[in-house]
């Protein structure tokens, strides 16, 4: 099942509000998935991970980002891996920016 609830504007605002806890986290160009990602907690926050991206430190396929969904759950990197699995099947490949290194 994919990430529900809002979709929020990319913006330093939102990232600023995000939830400083582990989770798990997808972008949008637009209305196009174009990756998913995970934060496992401690110093590692979804917020963390966020700004991140946000900053461009994660290459520059994610700066194209104008939308993201987020959600905090205990286990980041299995729910990331489900999303990822459930996402090829799906499509019959990864978002592009998790098909990609920048």
């Amino acid at each position: 099942m994919p990430i529900g609830g809002e979709k929020y504007e990319f913006t330093q605002k939102n990232v600023d509000e995000s939830p400083a806890s582990g989770g798990v986290y997808c972008f949008y160009a637009d209305n196009a998935l174009i990756y998913y990602g995970s934060a496992p907690g401690g110093a590692s926050t979804i917020r963390a991970r966020l700004k991140s991206h946000f900053m461009g430190v994660e290459g520059g396929c994610t700066e194209a980002a104008t939308h993201y969904k987020r959600e905090a759950c205990n286990n980041p990197a299995e729910r990331e891996k489900e999303l990822l699995v459930e996402f090829r099947e799906r499509h019959g490949r990864l978002p592009r920016c998790n098909a990609r290194k920048d």
